[in-house]
């Protein structure tokens, strides 16, 4: 018996799955949300970027946040997923090279309807006197009705971030560093899952992992496959073993080094429902599709402006 989904076979049952899934459309809002908005030299703050469905049943985001700084007073040191909505990242949080803007692209299986879900946090470092506006810009979400209906997103609020001098008396506070430090737990346990794909990676078999951390949030993943050293990977592995009888060891690190390792083929006995797995990697499949139409579309815009 294969133990690999061919996800082509199953993607028309679940794409007419999706169709039936009524979704309201109206509207969804982001914003900017931080536990202060004065801060002094040397300071570390977490910056939350959250959405409100504001009625609608959505399951993907598609923006960019922009960042503009003032006498270079800030810089961006880290992202962290922890507690995010969102358990898939086709592109997870990035900064350009002109440290202006972050882009990304998530989505969540069969949707929400949510005030205030967390999207991802960002990490910034206050190196001198000045002043950072956040502000959402260009995102889009996208209606879990089976069309991938696009939604304009408002802004619902930005944020602006003051940066005064230090007084000679006052610690420097980083927020990230203390949660970092605090967490001793590792991430939760997770699957390894194997597909296949004609219109993915030549139709290379592939694994797929999604690891949870609601303290520090994912850092990466490391990957053996079939006893031999382990390789940095993102949660989509395209097995060099071909065959059906692969042997991986997965490990999930968070932000503060915690672990956790999952390992395939699992005990029969595990208890693991498949049906549920299969879906969540058939609805990753649909949502790539229609990533690279957006991309495909921004570009597009972009070359006739």
């Amino acid at each position: 018996m294969k133990k690999y989904i061919k996800l082509n076979y199953l993607l028309a049952s679940i794409l007419l799955s999706l169709v039936l899934i009524p979704a309201s459309v109206s509207a969804a809002g982001v914003y900017i949300e931080s536990s202060k908005n004065t801060i002094s030299v040397g300071d570390t703050l977490i910056v939350s970027v959250k959405v409100n469905s504001d009625g609608s049943v959505l399951n993907t985001i598609d923006g960019e946040i922009a960042l503009k700084s003032t006498n270079g007073a800030f810089a961006v040191k880290e992202f962290s997923l922890a507690n995010s909505s969102f358990g898939l990242w086709p592109r997870t949080p990035s900064l350009s090279k002109d440290n202006n803007t972050i882009s990304f692209v998530a989505g969540v299986p069969g949707g929400f309807s949510i005030e205030g879900a967390t999207l991802f946090k960002i990490i910034i470092e206050a190196k001198k006197e000045g002043s950072m506006v956040i502000s959402p810009k260009n995102v889009f979400a996208f209606a879990n009705d089976g069309k991938g209906t696009r939604i304009s997103a408002k802004v619902v609020r930005d944020l602006t971030i003051n940066v005064v001098p230090r007084k000679n008396d006052v610690q420097i506070n980083d927020e990230w560093k203390e949660l970092v430090v605090s967490d001793v737990l590792p991430p939760e346990d997770f699957i390894i899952v194997l597909g296949q794909d004609k219109n993915l990676f030549e139709n290379k078999k592939f694994a797929f992992f999604s690891a949870l951390d609601n303290q520090s949030g994912i850092s990466h993943y490391e990957v053996s496959e079939d006893g031999n050293p382990f390789i940095r990977s993102g949660s989509t592995y395209v097995l060099k073993n071909q065959t059906d009888d692969v042997v991986l060891n997965v490990t999930a690190y968070d932000k503060a080094g915690n672990k956790k390792i999952a390992k395939y083929p699992t005990s029969a006995d595990s208890g693991i429902s498949w049906i549920s797995i299969i879906t969540v990697v058939i609805v990753i499949i649909i949502l790539r599709f229609i990533f690279k139409k957006i991309r495909r579309s921004k570009k597009n815009a972009s070359t006739v402006e």
